[in-house]
């Protein structure tokens, strides 16, 4: 659950860093009942740390987040990022021998950046993470270039 709330922890600090200001700055105040409406779901397994108390605490103390878990045992809805996961595992983690524990975190670090800013993905039609979340791209609306071929008769 440690490692869970710090992985949330870092992708906050990411989206912020991003954005250039604190996520919180985003929320909206619902004028029915005065509370922030939530502006970035976190959607997770029914794993044991995301079950827990704490990771719960820590989601209930962070207004700007709302924590959806998935079906149990449907991992299929888990989506771009299981398929992200199993191209970091294959194409990035299993390149060359790995002895150290801190050689992994500078892998996992390239494959977070190729995944956010390099490759983009079929199920935000086909545009980078990290454009669709600055609002640079649409995630309805392909941005790849269509070359347009015309009959030669």
């Amino acid at each position: 659950m440690y490692d869970a709330i710090a992985a949330v922890e870092k992708a906050l600090a990411e989206a912020e860093a991003m954005l250039g200001r604190p996520l919180r700055d985003l929320a909206v105040v619902d004028p029915e009942t005065g509370l922030l409406i939530p502006v970035v779901t976190i959607v997770t397994d029914n794993g044991g740390p995301f079950r827990s108390f704490t990771f719960e605490a820590f989601i209930t103390n962070h207004p700007e987040l709302r924590h959806v878990r998935t079906r149990v045992r449907t991992p299929g809805q888990n989506g771009s990022r299981e398929r992200g996961f199993g191209s970091m595992k294959y194409e990035w983690l299993y390149r060359h021998e790995i002895d150290d524990a801190l050689d992994l975190v500078e892998q996992i670090e390239a494959y977070r950046a190729d995944y956010n800013h390099v490759r983009p993905h079929e199920a935000i039609a086909w545009n980078r993470p990290a454009e669709v979340h600055l609002g640079l791209a649409d995630p309805t609306i392909p941005t790849f270039e269509t070359e347009e071929i015309l009959p030669t008769t």
